[in-house]
């Protein structure tokens, strides 16, 4: 026969909220609190006025959203069930929480996966502002990230109520503003950065740069007081929050690099300086080679053998970026300073040859899972969720290699915009005018290896389904016309075979292009998008 369980006779207040039973602490224990309330940590309070029981008068949770967007959402449904009502129904936010651990966290490994789902399935945002801004921040990103998953949220039974993935997207953040108070910053933690990130991502996603800047640098800013660089300041920290932080020193880097190459504005704060830079050792900040479900507060459990994981791709993706800007081989000689490289053209032109090699041949030796082409039979190690869901795992892998590849193919392409700046500064010329020039051996050189870029570009996006290319969002598109883009200024001749592969090049990109651009605006990632009212003329 079942053990008899003690109920209390009037429930909390945050049992009631959450419409649970209240269990009363053991006579023998000395605490005031229900069971909930101490196992969470939480105030048990009895505040709460009795009302009648019976069936309640509900009213469409969020029905007035399209009325206004900016009413509270306290005031907008006093007996809804779940925090997250005002975005849906709870079955649909757990779709899209679903979304997010199916497709995004591979490319943004921001939680810690074991945790959050249990966070999840015990409603934690029903009683954690932090973790209910934290899922708000995470449905931005994914409706911001995937439209063909937000016309599946519209045609939900009851359906997403927002006609655009920005409207969802900016209730979501002005959500998690109004959880917010003036003592938010007195405290910081990792979960902090995550929204900010989050969010800053989001809105980079949907083409909102001058809101994706300002969220760059609150994120930002909390990672720098975080220390996230300094592997000194990670003693102390348990296992989970260790990995964690080592992301998301990754996942800020990632936006740095992209700042060091195309701050074509230099409007963008910077994560790092070049000292900092130079004091960092990639190895000592890279997370362990074990997915989330291995790793626990105060242990890791290590595989016997090495195998491949999500966060071997995450690493491997890591190294690329930071092979962008620094030398892989902390045993090479010391490099140039910045200063130094744009007094000298020359030493500058050496430079960016020694990036643009170590890039190019990174890639060589990587996990079959993880190659650009991947045979058929390759073996994909099923992730630790318990599931052993193999399908999804290639998937996860397969936008996975979009994402590390065409970064790899993108970085390369930039480096080389910069070498060929460089050679003209070199001798004395611009490089606009070099195009219009008979191209000299250095100029015929780097021309083949953009074309062997493409090649290698096209090959990866046709040989991927659409749905891993939308995972990776706006980057992705970005990217890609970032590559095409450096066809325009052919230095041959148009009847040349080099200026007509050049042609098909571009035909094939826009062909991409029309399929990878979900942008719900125009790009304006190199335009200035802000107004300087005090400059604006009555």
């Amino acid at each position: 026969m079942a053990a008899r369980v003690d109920l209390s006779t009037q429930a909390c207040d945050i049992c009631r909220k959450r419409k649970v039973k209240c269990h009363p602490p053991p006579s023998s224990d000395a605490t005031t609190r229900c069971r909930r309330c101490a196992r969470l940590n939480l105030p048990c309070t009895f505040l709460s006025p009795s009302r009648t029981r019976g069936p309640k008068k509900r009213t469409r949770p969020g029905a007035e959203l399209g009325a206004s967007s900016r009413v509270s959402a306290d005031n907008r449904d006093s007996d809804a069930k779940y925090s997250t009502d005002d975005l849906g129904d709870r079955g649909l936010f757990t779709l899209i929480m679903q979304d997010y651990l199916d497709y995004l966290y591979p490319l943004v490994p921001i939680v810690h996966r074991p945790s959050f789902k249990q966070s999840l399935e015990e409603s934690r945002d029903c009683e954690d502002g932090g973790f209910l801004s934290l899922v708000m921040a995470i449905a931005a990103v994914v409706v911001a990230t995937m439209p063909s998953r937000f016309q599946l949220y519209q045609s939900y039974h009851p359906p997403l109520r927002f006609a655009s993935r920005r409207e969802m997207a900016r209730y979501c953040y002005d959500r998690i503003m109004r959880l917010r108070d003036s003592t938010y910053f007195d405290q910081i933690n990792f979960q902090k950065f995550a929204i900010s990130y989050l969010l800053y991502a989001a809105f980079r996603q949907l083409g909102d740069h001058n809101m994706s800047r300002m969220l760059d640098v609150e994120a930002t800013q909390i990672a720098r007081l975080l220390n996230l660089h300094r592997i000194s300041e990670y003693e102390g920290l348990n296992c989970i929050e260790t990995q964690l932080r080592k992301k998301g020193f990754w996942l800020i880097f990632y936006g740095f690099v992209h700042n060091q190459l195309q701050n074509v504005l230099g409007e963008r704060l910077s994560y790092l300086d070049p000292i900092l830079l130079h004091s960092i050792n990639p190895d000592d900040l890279m997370p362990l080679e074990v997915d989330d479900e291995m790793i626990f507060e105060h242990e890791v459990l290590l595989p016997p053998s090495p195998t491949p994981c999500l966060v071997t791709g995450f690493i491997i993706h890591s190294r690329v970026f930071w092979a962008a800007v620094r030398s892989p081989c902390l045993e090479s000689p010391a490099e140039p300073c910045p200063c130094v490289r744009a007094r000298d053209p020359t030493v500058q032109v050496a430079y960016l040859q020694d990036r643009l090699h170590s890039l190019k041949f990174l890639l060589e030796d990587i996990p079959p899972p993880l190659r650009a082409w991947q045979p058929l039979d390759a073996e994909i190690i099923p992730n630790g969720d318990g599931g052993g869901r193999v399908a999804d795992v290639r998937s996860q892998f397969a936008s996975m290699r979009a994402n590390l590849h065409v970064t790899h193919l993108w970085l390369q392409s930039l480096l080389i915009d910069q070498l060929e700046t460089a050679q003209a500064h070199k001798k004395g010329q611009s490089s606009i005018s070099m195009a219009h020039t008979q191209p000299n051996a250095d100029a015929k050189a780097l021309w083949l290896q953009r074309e062997d870029l493409c090649r290698q570009l096209f090959c990866i996006l046709y040989s991927l389904p659409q749905i891993n290319l939308e995972a990776n969002g706006l980057h992705l598109a970005y990217k890609v016309r970032d590559i095409a883009a450096s066809l325009l200024v052919c230095p041959f001749h148009p009847a040349d075979p080099e200026a007509e592969r050049a042609a098909e090049y571009l035909r094939q990109s826009t062909d991409i292009l029309s399929r990878l651009d979900s942008s719900e605006g125009m790009v304006t990632m190199h335009l200035q998008t802000w107004v300087d009212t005090d400059r604006v003329k009555t």
